[in-house]
């Protein structure tokens, strides 16, 4: 089903630039995804390294910007003199690459994630070949595609899922770095530590094509770029014609096998703007119909205490059914709400889609209360945002205590097995439903998208 291929990289040659060391010291020059890169962090990795990848992935504006200079013309000159001063390198031959990153979960237990980048054919969503989980906004895709059209590169990956319970591409690919020191190794910002290692074996490479062959691919968190991709074939495809076998056919994607134990999934919760007029008691009095509601009271004095029993509470009664934390405009209670009766929710939802995807948090949240207590058609969500999103339970709680929002919802982690369940049935979650981690870093390797 998924035909994927090696690739001949561009990596930055360190030796060429000035007061980074051989091993650990890529770490000036890498960045998070785009689209997690606040402006002040976009700043500070500017300033980091004066040829930082944020540079060609997601570089400044300037109210002076024209047609003719601009944050895409920007950076495809950066592209070009870095590679004309050996700065960037590309790869002798083509490659695979493991990558490998260590790092702890909010919670503080260790993980290590592993999985492989190469190049993976595009196919349309229609051939489940490649599977979504997410819809998508058309801002951020209208961004790549200048980006591509300007560079003729992609400096990130996609986070994508397989299933392989013998973990056969695995350990195809350990066997082939045999525990050599890695070829990159940095740390990020949070303290996670990524190694990538360049794999050249054929008879590993081979291993690798051979056995994804048989296996569709989730689009863990990438959505945008692997439309945006697709447009950009098409767009190569309508000015240059080929058969088939360009470098634009294909998107540099990264794989894990969803089996490991690699895995976090972190919830994202919602956070409403405006309570349109309506009260605590009369949402609470709404929301009943559907759940048991149970209230956490604190004071000043017992706040901090009272909101850490409330969190773990919100998580301990996932284990028995659909629970959320909801928090009301300045407040002096918390209340955990939970689901009175799952079995008759397909029904209650008169959800025309998998019983999976009916019982999903972020499914029963819309349904139930953002629409039919609050009255907020979940359509709007990608208009005019009246519902915005925060990964952080703590952080949402503080910016409805500020005034900043009206009310936060608490929201725990989508299974990864959902995702894997929603997709194979061809179904799209409400936006913003899951928060892979961690991130993966950009700049590590970048694929020229054409030769």
């Amino acid at each position: 089903m998924a035909e994927i291929t090696p690739f001949r990289g561009l990596r930055y040659d360190i030796k060429k630039l000035g007061g980074v060391e051989p091993l650990g010291g890529i770490a000036p020059l890498v960045a998070p995804p785009y689209d997690v890169i606040s402006p002040a962090l976009q700043e500070d990795l500017y300033a980091r390294h004066e040829k930082n990848v944020v540079r060609l992935d997601f570089g400044k504006k300037y109210d002076a910007d024209t047609d003719a200079d601009n944050r895409y013309t920007r950076s495809a000159g950066y592209l070009k003199q870095w590679l004309a001063d050996g700065v960037l390198v590309r790869e002798g031959r083509p490659c695979l690459y493991f990558y490998e990153v260590s790092y702890k979960t909010p919670s503080g237990t260790p993980k290590t994630m592993s999985g492989f980048i190469c190049m993976l054919r595009l196919e349309e969503w229609s051939k489940g070949v490649v599977l979504p989980h997410e819809s998508t906004l058309k801002g951020p895709k209208a961004d790549r595609m200048e980006l591509m059209k300007a560079t003729g590169v992609s400096a990130s990956q996609i986070f994508s899922l397989y299933s392989d319970k013998a973990c056969t591409v695995t350990g195809a690919m350990k066997k082939a770095i045999g525990g050599r020191p890695a070829d990159e190794e940095a740390a990020d910002d949070d303290g996670a530590v990524h190694r990538l290692w360049v794999v050249e074996d054929p008879a590993a490479i081979e291993t690798v094509r051979r056995d994804m062959m048989d296996r569709p691919v989730f689009i863990a968190d990438g959505h945008h770029r692997y439309e945006t991709a697709l447009a950009f074939r098409d767009h190569c495809r309508a000015n240059g014609g080929g058969d088939g076998k360009e470098t634009y056919n294909y998107v540099p994607m990264f794989l894990a096998n969803m089996e490991e134990d690699g895995l976090t999934v972190l919830p994202t919760h919602r956070m409403i703007k405006d309570a349109g007029g309506r009260s605590l008691e009369n949402i609470l009095a709404e929301a009943e119909k559907f759940f048991d509601v149970r209230a956490f009271s604190f004071t000043p004095a017992d706040e901090g205490r009272v909101r850490a029993d409330f969190l773990a509470a919100v998580q301990g009664e996932s284990k028995r059914t659909n629970a959320y934390g909801f928090y009301f405009g300045r407040g002096s209670s918390y209340y955990l709400l939970t689901l009175k009766d799952v079995d008759p929710l397909v029904e209650t939802l008169r959800c025309q889609r998998s019983e999976t995807y009916c019982k999903l948090d972020v499914s029963i949240l819309h349904n139930l209360v953002i629409e039919r207590v609050l009255g907020i058609n979940t359509e709007k969500i990608s208009q005019d945002q009246p519902v915005q999103f925060e990964k952080d339970g703590d952080r949402a709680i503080g910016r409805v205590a500020s005034g900043e929002f009206a009310m936060c919802f608490i929201l725990n982690a989508t299974k990864v097995h959902e995702v894997k369940e929603v997709a194979l049935a061809r179904e799209i979650m409400p936006q913003k439903s899951t928060y892979f981690y961690p991130k993966l870093l950009t700049g590590l390797v970048i694929a020229p998208l054409v030769d």
